[in-house]
């Protein structure tokens, strides 16, 4: 366990070690205890007592009878302000609604956030193969069909310095080795559309398309499947269908 000293409590400071206690919660993290926040950040217990019981007077986070810290209301409240959810979630969701109808399969609408694929929405049912991944919640770009199409829009450099860190890999048919990764990225680019097969979890793949805006890709939605259902062409055009009625939703402008 790494747990740092205590340091002089400026505003600064607080501010950061907030945002790091607020980092530690994500999809596989979605309630953690006092101490579990500590491992995770490095940070004394008792400074992350402090700053987890501010957060929760605030509604940023809020404590459980089981004594774990979850995210407030108020931290999703603040986020749907956001101009991506604002124009993009509203512009999709109906699109979105009618290509979950069509396809009976579940449809993921994702932006690049901070070198992975942030999932803005996702629409999942009964029938639809299980996935990992919730609304809200991020996964690696090169394991995901959405991932691929955000990641194929990046300049090179960009794409280059994605490959020079560790690249996860979930399952073995997850493509790590660079040369590998930048070929398959290239008919991504080529084709106009991205593939998984088996990248993310077992038995299940997916196929996404970029949405542009200004000639630039925004976002990328997809469906992901169970492999038995992965008809590649019908798909795309289904896909390039729903991407186009999103686009006009959300405009030309910046």
């Amino acid at each position: 366990m790494r747990v740092t000293e205590e340091r002089p409590a400026t505003p600064g400071t607080l501010l950061e070690r907030g945002m790091e206690i607020l980092g530690c919660f994500d999809a596989g993290h979605t309630a953690l205890t006092l101490t579990q926040i500590a491992q995770l950040t490095g940070l004394p217990l008792s400074t992350c007592h402090r700053i987890t019981t501010t957060l929760c007077n605030g509604g940023f986070l809020s404590r459980g009878s089981d004594r774990r810290f979850r995210v407030g209301t108020r931290l999703w409240t603040i986020a749907q302000q956001a101009p991506l959810n604002d124009r993009l979630r509203e512009s999709a969701l109906p699109t979105l609604a009618r290509l979950y109808e069509e396809t009976g399969e579940n449809v993921t609408l994702a932006v690049l956030d901070r070198g992975q694929a942030l999932y803005v929405d996702r629409l999942v049912g009964e029938r639809s193969v299980p996935t990992v991944i919730r609304g809200g919640g991020h996964l690696p770009l090169h394991t995901t069909g959405v991932g691929k199409v955000l990641l194929a829009a990046q300049t090179d450099a960009a794409i280059e310095a994605y490959l020079s860190h560790p690249l996860p890999r979930p399952t073995l048919r997850s493509i790590t080795d660079p040369d590998a990764l930048r070929r398959d990225l290239a008919e991504v680019r080529e084709r106009g559309y991205a593939i998984t097969r088996q990248e993310m979890s077992a038995g299940s793949g997916s196929v996404a398309v970029p949405i542009l805006r200004g000639g630039t890709c925004v976002a990328a939605v997809g469906v992901v499947v169970h492999m038995a259902r992965l008809d590649v062409g019908r798909l795309v055009a289904t896909l390039n269908q729903a991407a186009r009625v999103i686009e006009a939703g959300l405009g030309d402008e910046g």
